[in-house]
Formats: structure tokens, sequence, C-alpha cells
């Protein structure tokens, strides 16, 4: 008799817990999402030019959300000059990638404006671009390079070819970095 009242009042228990767990989840209609950013490495290769130095070129193709962000950090030397170049694979916008280089907090190249909407067509960004620029002390050693769909819309996705082309380190360290975590 002890066993059943005990079997009972588990069952009673467990029935309540389930049903307060369906109760909570029936408020929930909304979904919220981050917009996500994927890369591949389509081609690194080392080159030497005509005058001996020694150079490396990334490949990459990122694929950008509505809204998402990409980053890649650069550490480089007093000196070094580094090439850049993008341009939008079959733009589904007419161009809505931004794309910036900082160092530190301060912006010394910017394309696009941040933050552009749809309806502001002039202000959305580029489908290409490409700069050329040399890392000084003032600026220090670490740049990032930054790409940004301002489409709102999570379904607007950009397809994005990307060639960087800086001094290869003669230590034998990469001189790239891609963030794993970009928002």
């Amino acid at each position: 008799m002890k066993k059943s009242r005990y079997i009972m009042t588990a069952l009673l228990i467990l029935s309540i817990l389930s049903m307060s767990m369906l109760l909570g989840c029936v408020g929930k209609t909304g979904v919220t999402s981050t917009p996500t950013r994927k890369y591949e490495i389509v081609k690194v290769t080392d080159i030497v030019d005509s005058q001996g130095a020694k150079w490396k070129i990334y490949q990459l193709r990122l694929t950008l959300e509505g809204g998402a962000t990409f980053t890649i950090d650069l550490n480089l030397t007093n000196s070094d000059k580094v090439d850049c170049w993008y341009n939008t694979e079959k733009p589904t916008s007419g161009g809505s990638v931004n794309f910036q280089v900082k160092a530190g907090t301060a912006v010394i190249y910017p394309s696009g404006t941040p933050g552009a909407t749809a309806g502001n067509s002039a202000a959305l960004g580029n489908t290409s671009d490409r700069l050329s620029f040399t890392a000084t002390q003032a600026n220090g050693t670490s740049y990032r390079l930054v790409f940004h769909n301002n489409l709102a819309d999570i379904n607007s996705k950009e397809s994005i070819f990307t060639e960087i082309t800086y001094p290869n380190n003669n230590q034998g360290e990469d001189s790239i970095f891609i963030p794993i975590e970009t928002n």
C-alpha cells in the first residue's frame, strides 16, 4: 500500500511539473536569430617579387547574412604594405557591403555607411573596393579589416570574394587571424 502511494505521489508531481513547463512555453511566440557569417579559405600563396621581397596572398570567400559582420585581424610591423580588394559575387542587393580598416578604434579607411538601410540606397555600400595602406608606428601593429552586410533582412546574404596581400613574416608565423566570434 505504501509503495503504491509513493508511486501515485511521484506521478502526480511529474504531471504537475510537465504541465507547468508546457504552460511556460505557450507564451513564447518570437524567435530571435543572430546573423551568421561563413568563410572559406580559397587559396594561400607565398610569392617573391622581382626585388626579392617575400609576400603572402590570402584569398577568402565570405558569406554574410543581413546585418552580419566579418573581421580579419592583421599583425604587422612598421612600414609593412598591405593591398586588399573585394568584390561581391552575385550581389543580391546591388551592393550592401561596408568595408573598413581599423587601427585600434580609429577608422583609417572607410567605405560605405554603417547602419544604412535599403531605403537609402546611396548609402548602402559598394559591390567592390580596393585599397593599399602602409602600417605606421603611429597606428600601431594591429589592424582589423571589417566587412559588414548593411541589409537589415537576415535572409539577404552577400557572398564576397577578397584577396589580401601582405609581407611574408620571416619568422614563419602567420600575420593574419580570423576571430572565432565576430559580434
